[in-house]
């Protein structure tokens, strides 16, 4: 058996995660809306090629009826960073994030009465938070909003 370098593995591992990240966005058309940016550092050295990077996922579900919602918004940010995905048709959202110390995930009703309004919902998650997100998912439930609210 051929023994690799920690530097050839990581490599690897980046192609890997690279090219599991494009199935994963061909195969999910119902998903349209992806927009991240990451401000480049000002001075110092040009970052390394090898990025390690950590998924950020769950599903979203109404919370007094408890199914899966559809086209909620859902804003990563952490320092220098942001994303913007939508969930799927199952409720469920994923993305491939830099690593960073901590992430603020906002879920948002976007589509107004066409699948009942939602009240916005905030959590903030650590860098190990995120890191088990790959055994165990999140689970976001989202309340109803009412007339008078």
């Amino acid at each position: 058996m051929i023994k690799l370098s920690e530097e050839t593995r990581k490599i690897f591992r980046a192609i890997f995660r690279g090219v599991g990240a494009l199935t994963v966005s061909l195969s999910l058309g119902a998903c349209p809306i992806v927009i991240c940016t990451e401000e480049p550092a000002m001075y110092g050295m040009p970052p390394d090629i090898i990025i390690e990077d950590i998924q950020i996922r769950g599903t979203v579900i109404n919370k007094q009826a408890d199914t899966r919602l559809y086209n909620i918004a859902v804003y990563i940010e952490a320092e220098n960073f942001s994303c913007a995905v939508r969930t799927s048709t199952e409720g469920n959202f994923g993305y491939y994030v830099p690593i960073k110390d901590s992430y603020t995930l906002i879920f948002t009703d976007i589509d107004g009465d066409k699948n009942g309004r939602y009240k916005q919902h905030t959590i903030k998650i650590t860098k190990k938070e995120a890191e088990a997100l790959w055994e165990t998912p999140l689970l976001i439930t989202l309340d109803e909003e009412t007339d008078g609210a």
